[in-house]
């Protein structure tokens, strides 16, 4: 009995070390079943970065026995998602939380047909409405000086700030697809943003899963993973938004273009008109787009704020340059301008250091390439799950010299104005670029701006912030207060 199960042993050994694809990238075999797994660090980002010195950056890992191919630099990023572009738009399909087909319809996690038309939608309707142009701007400065006046009520006293980030943020985002703004102490908001914190709570679990599908067959994964949790967690979302949903349908009028679900609206109609089969544009599609439009439009530019003030506390005479540049161009009276950008160098320069700092989605989101190809003259068999390091990017020393230093000037040319490097990629890059990334730059340049232009952020209660974070899909800072004093 022992030899045969010894046999089997030696079977699935052998089988392991072989099974590697011909001109596959090099890197480490890592263990039968469980892959590399057991050697991934709790922020993988920071692994891939040393295995890249060992095996270069392009290496492959296997995650159980599912091949994972990682983008160590920005070469490789560059020449799959810019110069194959369509080949790498794909996504994992198992990436996604879902119980069923339908579970899937929004843009973030999907591909193919009903990722492109829906991707070009959105693209079109955010252009329609203003998104990184100035007629965008008096929306967003409105609900700017709701947050600022909030800011000023806490008196120079130290307080949590991303919740009240989340507050605005998630007003403009719901502005533009729904055509409402929320008061801060409204159920509905909420209700969503006691949503948004369960959800911080459960990204490391996401995280595994997104990286590791296969852990949900094991025994036990089910409490492991939490699944129960995130059903009910994705359920009561999917509820406030499908409510969202037929509030805003009241008020929709034939051909009307007002907000994105009534825009939405009259594309359906259109495309039945035309062919009462079509089904890419469909209500239960319309709820998942919405959430995906929600989630992605707030958590990720609160929470670069959020670190951009923690740096601004550490680098206090970065502050005190930022500042002076504002009240030189801006003055503390009238309200910023995305226009300013080109006045305010040194304040631009300093947004982009923090981009490069926090990179925030460290590991962007998996990808998937279509078909066949070669990276760097390495054989990417089609399906392989892509992973592209980000953080390995914007922490290159031979791009950055001093990556670990925070310092806005590597982003100021011989001409005192801003120079811009390619490098810098905290959207990513290629056809699944963040759709959402006019909108996020144009937000955090006029809140950023506005903050500094009325108050100064010193240490809260005297305590320097940490840069230590939670594990996960997003780089969550651990310490979360903030003390902004009113400038004079």
């Amino acid at each position: 009995m022992w030899t045969f199960y010894l046999a089997i042993l030696l079977i699935v050994l052998a089988y392991w070390y072989i099974s590697t694809p011909k001109n596959a990238p090099p890197g480490p075999r890592g263990l039968p079943i469980l892959g590399y797994l057991p050697f991934l660090d709790k922020n993988a980002h920071l692994t891939f970065v040393k295995l890249g010195k060992i095996y270069g950056n392009v290496f492959r890992v296997y995650f159980g026995s599912r091949l994972v191919v990682v983008l160590n630099d920005y070469d490789a990023i560059h020449e799959a998602f810019v110069k194959n572009a369509e080949i790498f738009a794909g996504r994992p399909p198992d990436i996604n939380f879902k119980e069923k087909p339908e579970d899937n319809l929004g843009v973030i996690s999907n591909d193919g047909v009903f990722w492109k038309q829906h991707r070009r939608f959105i693209l079109t309707n955010l252009r329609d409405y203003g998104v990184g142009k100035l007629a965008l701007e008096p929306m967003l400065l409105t609900e700017l000086h709701h947050f600022i006046e909030v800011v000023k009520t806490k008196n120079g006293e130290s307080f949590a700030v991303k919740q009240l980030l989340n507050n605005s943020l998630t007003n403009n985002i719901n502005i533009l697809v729904t055509g409402k703004r929320y008061e801060y102490d409204d159920p509905t908001m909420i209700k969503m943003l006691q949503l948004f914190r369960k959800a911080e709570m459960l990204f490391p679990v996401l995280t595994v899963f997104a990286l590791f599908p296969w852990l949900s067959k094991l025994p036990g994964a089910d409490i492991i993973l939490k699944k129960k949790q995130i059903k009910e967690l994705i359920a009561t979302f999917l509820s406030i938004v499908g409510d969202t949903i037929q509030q805003v349908k009241v008020d929709y009028k034939d051909g009307q273009q007002s907000n994105y679900i009534h825009a939405y609206l009259t594309e359906r109609l259109s495309r039945l008109q035309a062919d009462a089969s079509d089904n890419i544009f469909s209500d239960e599609a319309l709820v998942h787009i919405v959430r995906d439009l929600l989630v992605a439009g707030t958590e990720t530019t609160a929470t670069s704020l959020h670190w951009g003030l923690f740096y601004m506390t550490l680098n206090p005479e970065v502050q005190r340059k930022v500042q002076d540049e504002i009240d030189r161009v801006i003055g503390q009276e009238r309200d910023p301008s995305y226009n300013d950008r080109t006045q305010l160098p040194y304040t631009e320069a300093t947004i982009m250091e923090i981009h490069r700092m926090v990179s925030l989605v460290p590991l962007s989101i998996a990808h998937r390439n279509t078909k066949e190809v070669f990276i760097q003259n390495y054989r990417i068999p089609k399906d392989t799950m892509i992973i592209p390091n980000l953080w390995a990017v914007h922490r290159d020393p031979k791009i950055w010299g001093d990556p670990e230093n925070f310092r806005p000037e590597r982003f100021i040319g011989m001409n005192g104005q801003v120079m811009k490097n390619d490098h810098l990629i905290p959207f990513s890059m290629g056809k699944r670029a963040c759709a959402g990334e006019p909108l996020a730059r144009m937000e955090m340049f006029l809140y950023f701006v506005s903050l500094l232009q009325n108050f100064t952020f010193v240490p809260p209660d005297g305590k320097m912030p940490t840069l230590e974070y939670y594990p996960g899909f997003v780089r969550r800072p651990i310490f979360q207060l903030v003390c902004a004093k009113p400038r004079k």
